[in-house]
């Protein structure tokens, strides 16, 4: 027998999970789901309610499986959902999408695989004679030849400011996706969002649909919005140009080159970068360290708003936003957050050699999810890396571990025990959190921890 333990019911372990149902093994395979939250497959990303927050990629590419991208395209149409191949569905409905998927594997599944469900919480795991024990937040302890730590996105971390007193208050929101959080703001409310990515996006949008009345502003360091994204173009490969690069630099001058030259033959920058995602991850695992830790210092945030792109009708909201001058893009470095005896912030940041101020009645954290694994408020990670099973990866961006997502311990050993998947492998990979990479992994996992 073989007991295969998945901690995280989000969609990289739901993903992993159908996998391994689907699996052809031998001898008896027990399954073991371990997840806190009420439904599977949601996670943070797909567990919102909101209409509004919608998939960033077209539903013709976001099918749970690898040799089937249209899969979820033809679900939608299959519940009568008449959405077209490049339309930017709700995220809820992925969700519902990625639990129909794991409920028709159960139910195909070969008779000696097993699938147990655990509505709880991992929070340390032992290890003796090549075995994993599970403690379970209930008590309850689960063993297991296999572990698969499936982590999503977590928590932003909090804003850099000296004093955080300010998140005492009830109306910062550190959780964007709350599902009572923006409900509860006043209409006329003066509304802060830290961050101006994707998460703001999604915010702005359940604020406009809410006929938020109040002055809304989202600042960055660079204030910089995710690009919008352009549909019906493609860009022959040229990774070939950039075999054996290892300066990030001469591969920027590359894809600059064609990004330029891309309406000249018909074809639009988006899609230059689009096709760089096949070879995305083998080009970072070529770079040595230090072009990685450039990229992260000086490229990414560029990078991010030129790969990570905005549906157009998210576009044309915030764009009819900031033309009525209710939504402003601030371009600035926090310095302080005050929480005024009045209830609101007093709010400085800085741009180059000056300092201004803004009053907020409400904060909204969009700065994106945690990635210091080492800071993250998870029993589980904490106890983990304080024993040594794990440690974060050389950028401190998600956990150390072979490219094929087997763990690695504080001697850079890997034991066979311990694997992951998804945005714990982003320091390793770079292309890690969207399904499109995340479905490849977990077929690959799947296939490898049954051998």
């Amino acid at each position: 027998m073989k007991r295969i333990t998945i901690i995280g019911g989000g969609a990289s372990g739901t993903l992993l999970a159908i996998n391994l149902l689907k699996a052809k093994y031998d001898g008896r395979l027990e399954i073991n789901l371990v997840e806190k939250r009420a439904h599977l497959g949601g996670g943070v990303a797909f567990s919102t309610e909101q209409d509004v927050h919608l998939l960033n990629v077209p539903a013709a590419k976001m099918g749970a499986f690898a040799d089937n991208i249209e899969h979820f395209f033809d679900w939608l149409h299959d519940n009568g959902h008449a959405y077209q191949h490049a339309d930017f569905v709700p995220r809820r409905l992925f969700g519902e999408y990625l639990r129909e998927c794991l409920r028709s594997a159960y139910e195909v599944r070969e008779k000696n695989i097993h699938l147990n469900i655990y509505d709880d919480e991992a929070i340390d795991i032992a290890f003796d004679d090549g075995k994993a024990q599970i403690i379970l937040n209930s008590g309850d302890i689960l063993y297991a030849e296999k572990v698969v730590l499936a982590f999503g996105n977590f928590l932003p971390p909090q804003p850099s400011v000296d004093d955080l007193d300010f998140t005492r208050s009830p109306n910062y929101h550190r959780d964007p996706w709350s599902p009572l959080a923006l409900d509860s703001i006043d209409r006329v409310s003066r509304v802060l969002i830290i961050g101006t990515g994707l998460s703001m996006v999604d915010v702005t949008m359940q604020l406009h649909k809410q006929k938020h009345q109040g002055e809304i502003n989202a600042i960055s360091t660079r204030g910089m919005l995710p690009a919008v994204h352009k549909l019906g173009f493609t860009y022959p490969p040229f990774d070939h140009e950039l075999a054996g690069s290892r300066r990030i630099t001469d591969i920027l001058k590359v894809v600059r080159r064609h990004a330029e030259n891309a309406g000249s033959v018909g074809s639009d920058w988006r899609a230059v970068i689009d096709s760089l995602r096949p070879v995305t991850q083998r080009l970072w695992l070529e770079l040595p360290l230090s072009e990685k830790k450039y990229f992260m210092q000086h490229l990414s945030r560029y990078w991010n708003v030129a790969r990570h792109r905005m549906p157009p009708t998210a576009a044309a909201i915030i764009d009819e936003l900031r033309g009525t001058g209710q939504l402003r893009i601030l371009k600035g470095r926090l310095r302080n957050i005050a929480l005024e005896d009045e209830g609101h912030f007093e709010v400085t940041y800085a741009t180059i050699g000056v300092e201004d101020r803004i009053e907020a009645d409400v904060i909204v954290n969009c700065i994106g999810s945690e990635s210091r694994f080492d800071r993250l408020d998870s029993p589980l990670i904490q106890n983990m890396i304080a024993a040594g099973c794990i440690r974060t990866d050389d950028l401190r961006f998600g956990l150390d571990a072979t490219p094929d997502g087997e763990l690695l311990n504080r001697f850079g050993e890997a034991k066979g025990i311990l694997f992951t998947l998804g945005t714990a492998l982003k320091g390793i990979l770079w292309e890690s959190t969207a399904i499109p990479e995340i479905r490849v992994q977990a077929r690959d996992l799947a296939q490898r921890l049954v051998a």
